[in-house]
């Protein structure tokens, strides 16, 4: 899996981090500025004891339910191997399922005042669990599709759908892209999960589909929202459908 993951960054010089303990913090910080302490830490770790302390991470950071739980239990019951790489196009860490079918990678993490200050750029309302997986992984996407969007490209991407003011239909009403914020697209689409501004659910922020070259977006009001319709109450119920539709058995 290390080597279909290298290929992945086949243009750029990807480097193993997780396969180089010897690699000092002053050394490593000089040489990939956003690397963070903590994730240097990891790489000492052995792989059992690296996996072992992202599940556990994974539950301490996003907010409590019995669902989450075991959906995390779930999840990392498929992870082969947990590592790390550094590309031109940042640092990641790669989650390797098995039976070679797929992987995850994931960007560093953001501290409180990081999401706080790019919370002040945008004028929406980010749901509380969407803001604390920037704890975890700021950017994350299965290989091969573009995926949760970092910070710095939400906001862009958030400025981007004001500009529109396209017209977008839900079932049979009218919706302008003014009230969507994308944090996810499908690679080499149109096609996005949106946070929607008028969908409060359980006090949070629901999410639907949205494909801007059908002019359409997915309608949480019928009977099959959810994975049949790909309209979520929570971020959390939405990444749980993202990463788990993934045949590794």
């Amino acid at each position: 899996m290390q080597d279909r993951i290298v290929k992945y960054f086949e243009n750029e010089e990807a480097v193993y981090l997780s396969e180089a303990p010897d690699l000092t913090w002053e050394e490593a910080r000089k040489k990939y500025p956003r690397l963070t302490k903590g994730w240097h830490e990891l790489c000492h770790l052995s792989p059992t004891v690296r996996l072992e302390f992202l599940r556990d991470y994974w539950v301490n950071a996003l907010p409590y339910s019995p669902q989450l739980y075991a959906f995390v239990d779930r999840f990392f019951a498929k992870v082969d191997e947990i590592g790390m790489v550094a590309a031109k196009g940042g640092i990641f860490l790669t989650y390797s399922m098995k039976e070679d079918k797929t992987f995850f990678l994931g960007g560093p993490p953001l501290v409180d005042q990081e999401i706080e200050g790019a919370m002040r750029s945008l004028d929406f309302s980010l749901p509380q669990d969407f803001r604390q997986f920037f704890r975890i992984h700021n950017g994350f996407f299965r290989g091969g599709d573009t995926g949760i969007f970092s910070i710095g490209v939400l906001v862009e991407e958030a400025e981007r759908f004001i500009s529109l003011e396209q017209s977008l239909t839900m079932g049979n009403q009218s919706i302008s892209s003014v009230s969507l914020l994308p944090f996810y697209r499908s690679f080499g689409l149109d096609v996005y999960q949106c946070f929607y501004q008028d969908w409060y659910p359980d006090g949070g922020v629901g999410n639907v589909l949205c494909s801007l070259g059908e002019g359409t977006i997915s309608d949480y009001r019928t009977k099959d929202k959810g994975r049949e319709s790909l309209a979520f109450p929570s971020f959390i119920e939405w990444l749980m459908f993202y990463m788990e539709d993934v045949d590794v058995q």
